[in-house]
Parts: C-alpha cells; sequence; structure tokens
C-alpha cells in the first residue's frame, strides 16, 4: 500500500458554517430557511461536530469567514481542503472522490433543486481549484425535480473534475421507477456513475422502518442500510440496468454485508416470477458485478481477528470484487484505510483500496490527470 497510494471514493465535505450556502443561491432562495447538514432524529452518538478526538486535528480552530449573513466562527470538520488534505495524505490516501451531505430532503422541489446548485458551485469554487489536483467532485441533483435533475446533470458533464452524480439514499419512490429514469438516463448518457448517500434526519423522508421511527440511534444506524437494498432490487425488477447497460452506481453508506441473503432471496424468486419481469434477462445477481460498488464500511462484516472468517465472508459476498474504499471522513463513523478487511492478503485490500475504484471511475480519472498511482 505504501507504492499505491489509496482512492477514497466518499470524503464529505462540509461548507465552514450552515449559513455559507447563502453566498452561492439566487434569489428567490436566498431569502428562505436551511436546515442544518447535522441530522435532527437519531443524533450520531458521540454528540456534535468534531465527533471524535482524531478530529480535533481537522478543526479550523480560530479561523474566521466572512458571508453575506455575517461573520462567524468556522467550526465544521472537513470544511477546509488543506486540513482535509494533510488527514488524507497521512494516511496514504492519494485521491479523493468528494460527496457532500446537503439539507435533507426538501418538501418545495424548486428550493431543493437551488441547494444541489448551491453545492455543485462551492464545490468546484473551493475544492476542485485548477492548482490542487487531490479532490474530484460529485454533482448532486435533486431527484424530486426529474427536469432540474437533469439540467444541473448537462450543465456539468464537460466539466473535467466532476466524476459522478449524487442522489439521496432518502426518497419518495424506489429508484427503479419509472420517475426517475430521465435523471438516470442522463447519468448514462454522460458516462457518470450514480452515488447514493444516506442523509436524513432533516427533511421530509420517510421513516427509516416499515413501522415507524426507532427511538435510539444503535437501531437507526442497524435498520436504515436495509433501504439500499429497496433501490437496488427496484433498479433490477424495473428493468433499468437492461434498458441502460452502461449506467454504473455506487452505494456509499454501508449495507454491503445484508447484500448476499438479500440476492439470494432475489435469485430464488425470479425463476418463478419472469412473467411479471421479462425485461430482466438475468439472474438478479448476476447484474452486481457489472452495475453496483459498494463503500466498504467499517461497521459491516466479521470481527476482523477471525481471518478464516474474515476470508470465508469475503468469498462468498463477492467483497473483493464489489467493494471500494471510501474514508467517509469526516462522520463518525470514518475509518482509516488500515481499518478496512485487514483479515484480507494484501493482493485483496489493494483491490479494495484502489484497484477496484481505479476500473470503476478509470475513464474520468485519466481525463482528469488525477489517477492516483
Amino acid at each position: 500500500m505504501a507504492d499505491e497510494p489509496v482512492l477514497d471514493t466518499a470524503v464529505h465535505p462540509r461548507m465552514l458554517t450552515n449559513h455559507q450556502i447563502y453566498d452561492y443561491l439566487e434569489h428567490p432562495f436566498k431569502g428562505l430557511v436551511y436546515n442544518s447538514p447535522n441530522r435532527f432524529f437519531h443524533p450520531v452518538p458521540t454528540g456534535i461536530p468534531p465527533y471524535g478526538e482524531w478530529l480535533e486535528q481537522s478543526r479550523p480552530d480560530g479561523e474566521i469567514i466572512s458571508t453575506e449573513v455575517g461573520t462567524h466562527a468556522a467550526r465544521e470538520p472537513g470544511s477546509v481542503p488543506a486540513r482535509t488534505t494533510a488527514y488524507l495524505r497521512e494516511n496514504g490516501i492519494g485521491t479523493a472522490i468528494l460527496l457532500p451531505t446537503l439539507r435533507g430532503l426538501v418538501p418545495a422541489a424548486d428550493q431543493g433543486s437551488a441547494i444541489c446548485r448551491a453545492y455543485n458551485d462551492w464545490q468546484a469554487a473551493t475544492w476542485l481549484k485548477d492548482d490542487d489536483l487531490d479532490y474530484l467532485g460529485s454533482v448532486r441533483v435533486n431527484p424530486m425535480d426529474p427536469d432540474g435533475a437533469v439540467a444541473e446533470i448537462e450543465r456539468w458533464a464537460d466539466h473535467p473534475r466532476m466524476v459522478q452524480i449524487g442522489v439521496p439514499m432518502e426518497a419518495h419512490h424506489p429508484y427503479g421507477q419509472r420517475y426517475f429514469l430521465k435523471i438516470w438516463e442522463a447519468a448514462a448518457a454522460a458516462r457518470l456513475p450514480i452515488a447514493i448517500k444516506a442523509e436524513g434526519g432533516v427533511g421530509v423522508e420517510y421513516f427509516p422502518t416499515m413501522t415507524g421511527l426507532p427511538r435510539t440511534h444503535i437501531e437507526f444506524s442497524s435498520l436504515h442500510r436495509d433501504r439500499f437494498f429497496v433501490h437496488l432490487a427496484s433498479f433490477i425488477a424495473e428493468g433499468v440496468l437492461d434498458r441502460l447497460p452502461e449506467l454504473r452506481i455506487v452505494f456509499s453508506d454501508g449495507g454491503f454485508d445484508a447484500l448476499a441473503p438479500s440476492m439470494w432471496r432475489m435469485d430464488m424468486d425470479w425463476p418463478i416470477t419472469r412473467t411479471e419481469v421479462p425485461w430482466v434477462r438475468r439472474l438478479p445477481s448476476d447484474y452486481l458485478r457489472e452495475h453496483f460498488r459498494f463503500v466498504a464500511n467499517v461497521l459491516e462484516g466479521p470481527p476482523d481477528d477471525d481471518a478464516a472468517l474474515v476470508q470465508e465472508w469475503a468469498q462468498r459476498s463477492d467483497a473483493v470484487n464489489l467493494l471500494i474504499y471510501g474514508s467517509g471522513y469526516p462522520l463518525w463513523s470514518a475509518a482509516r484505510p488500515a481499518e478496512i478487511l485487514p483479515g484480507l492478503d494484501a493482493a485483496e485490500r489493494s483491490r479494495i483500496l484502489h484497484g477496484n475504484a481505479q476500473e470503476w471511475y478509470g475513464a474520468r480519472l485519466a481525463a482528469t490527470g488525477a489517477v492516483a498511482g
């Protein structure tokens, strides 16, 4: 790993303050109220940011910034590129893909799209500068406004350092349904993967469980990632992947350790339901390698101290081919490269920390000149 820089596919930068968004909004959206990116429901158990003692090193203490709504002390972890770069470099990360956490779903579609535009402009202005070759960006779009999402994809499609489209895990319909199809068509035409990022707890999203709101964070954290499979199954069953064979999707918030049993069940049902979904031409699990990748999560999988179990799990789940590394910095569950499946051998870990993402984003990375390794 020392000779091969890690490719980090999930760094979640923050604005310097919750008010900085006003610098990138146009009228009439400047006059509206916006949520904080920090969730209201089921807040992280470690308290307000910075979430861990190690994050204190990346906190821009005392730095003062000015915005149109006043002067504020910069306190958000992951908000200063130079500080974030220092952390990433210390952990052998050569290239990082930014996937900003927005303000949750909002009921007004135009306002939601304005938030996406503001975050995209902010990324380009503060992180994706010509003299900084370490960071690549994500075009955030609002799936509640398909026409607006397509327009935003087209606005950034030729930007050399935007390498994927970002949408929230939370949605009011499974993503395979035709309501969203024009968004995926635009992404496929631009040859940009779709990254799906959980960011609920601040907007108008549905309950994280089928029967309502849990009361504790441990319940929320254990259960909400099951929603990724709702979208995955929908993409397959609704025929999106047969219609758009070049579409690529990244799930950025875990759930991979629940993938194998869910796919086994879907594979078992497929033969007897083919009359219902004649457009699904292959076994559902056959779509995984071609269309899906999953960001490795330090909270998932078998215990690291049982190497034999880790190896068996990785083989059965095809982890070596489907997982890509994303630090999740600066979230409370952020993981350094050394913490990701240490029970695998060096070649397998190299694929997860570098090789798989290099293949997944390869053409776009080459165009930026920011190829790691």
